[in-house]
């Protein structure tokens, strides 16, 4: 997602135009995230019809912490594909904003930082009505349009010399927030681990 923001802040890093291309990108990233929390409810109504919640919570929990695990050795599960850097030129911006939302709202699709968005889809498969998965998901699209919104303007204040890269400080943005997921990650699963046994 870093490398999508650069046409929007070529030259003075100055946001041009910008509120356009991340509302298509929101509308994509929306769209992206309510097919596959479709694809979550129906898999939730299989789930929830086969096994208690208490099943399912020792199930999650123990999903998560095995996640966990995988992600502490730097090895997430996931796609080992990005979105495509040839949309823009392709396809034409508008498009381009739209599929790449898209893209990345589906979640599975590209790379992973961390497992928390394999946890978050388990807990909405075992816990949310499978009619309201898909509304649940797509609050993963408006968060991944407040994120690209934020890094357009962060990008865009960047004091990075027009030769050196301007995705750098991104990326140690993206370190600190896979961080802080796999931390997350680590409690929640703990957290739903702890409350199945004891209840």
């Amino acid at each position: 997602m870093i490398g999508v923001i650069g046409p929007l802040v070529k030259g003075k890093r100055e946001l041009r135009g910008s509120v356009a291309p991340v509302a298509l990108f929101g509308v994509g990233a929306v769209a992206g995230a309510i097919v596959t929390g479709s694809l979550i409810g129906v898999l939730g109504a299989v789930a929830q019809s086969l096994a208690g919640e208490r099943t399912l919570a020792l199930v999650v929990g123990a999903t998560g912490c095995a996640l966990l695990l995988v992600d502490l050795r730097l090895r997430t599960p996931s796609l080992q594909r990005q979105t495509c850097s040839t949309w823009y030129r392709d396809r034409g911006a508008r498009r381009a904003w739209a599929l790449w939302g898209f893209d990345l709202g589906l979640g599975f699709s590209t790379i992973r930082l961390s497992s928390l968005y394999w946890l978050t889809a388990l807990v909405v498969a075992a816990f949310v009505s499978p009619f309201l998965a898909p509304l649940v998901l797509a609050f993963y699209g408006l968060g991944l349009t407040a994120a690209f919104a934020a890094a357009v303007v962060a990008q865009s204040r960047s004091t990075t010399p027009e030769h050196g890269s301007p995705g750098i400080g991104l990326l140690r943005a993206a370190g600190q927030v896979r961080l802080v997921s796999v931390a997350f990650l680590g409690v929640v699963s703990l957290v739903i681990v702890s409350s199945a046994a004891w209840s």
